[in-house]
């Protein structure tokens, strides 16, 4: 089984994930009107807090990947891919330094961490592992999940890595912050990385290379 095949079949999966999902943004938030004659073949919703406020979560993006996973493999027919859930790591990590998470199958106090998703082979041998996030966390929740995807991978020729992350809405700042984030720290990994915006940024929902090519005007 060949790695770009793989990575091909995660990126059209990943674009048909966020077609679908500024769909569900647009037409089925609850507390909101149903737009019934709309066909976004999910039953998804965004839920709301009790204030009234949609809650959009790396949840939604999860479970809507999946969806699409499922679907995709049953329009080509594959039969040979598999997928887990919250897969647990092969090393041992420590958290407790936001600054510097590391990786250390020795140290004492590191434990096992999970991977969001997984994508597995006939043999079930992991070849793609996913992690997504939601909004606009802090620096360390980037910086973990890409040294997981880093560590868990290294060595491994046939192993792809995948960031994939939704938010709400952008501007230049957001723009700029998320490309600090997740290119700047993170030079050098060969992890693919992909963004949605729900709000559409000038007419877009991919905003993956609006991220990448980003320069301050300051």
């Amino acid at each position: 089984m060949e790695k770009d095949w793989i990575i091909d079949i995660v990126n059209e999966i990943t674009s048909n994930t966020f077609k679908k999902i500024e769909k569900v943004y647009k037409y089925r938030q609850e507390g909101k009107q149903l737009f019934s004659d709309i066909d976004i073949e999910t039953r998804l919703i965004f839920p709301h807090y009790r204030n009234g406020e949609i809650r959009i979560s790396e949840q939604e993006l999860r479970f809507m990947f999946v969806e699409e996973f499922n679907r995709y493999c049953d329009e080509k027919k594959i039969k040979n891919l598999y997928y887990s859930i919250e897969t647990p790591t092969e090393h041992k990590y420590s958290f407790g330094d936001e600054e510097n998470p590391c990786m250390d199958d020795d140290k004492k106090g590191a434990r096992s961490a999970m991977i969001d998703l997984s994508i597995h082979k006939e043999d079930l041998e992991r070849i793609a592992l996913i992690e997504f996030k939601a909004m606009n966390p802090k620096d360390f929740c980037f910086r973990k999940d890409f040294l997981k995807l880093v560590e868990e991978s290294k060595g491994k020729e046939e192993v792809c890595t995948f960031f994939i992350l939704m938010i709400e809405s952008a501007d230049k700042e957001t723009l700029r912050s998320l490309k600090d984030k997740v290119f700047n720290t993170n030079k050098g990994n060969d992890t693919f990385f992909k963004c949605c915006c729900l709000k559409k940024m000038d007419g877009e929902f991919d905003i993956t290379e609006k991220i990448e090519k980003y320069q301050s005007e300051s």
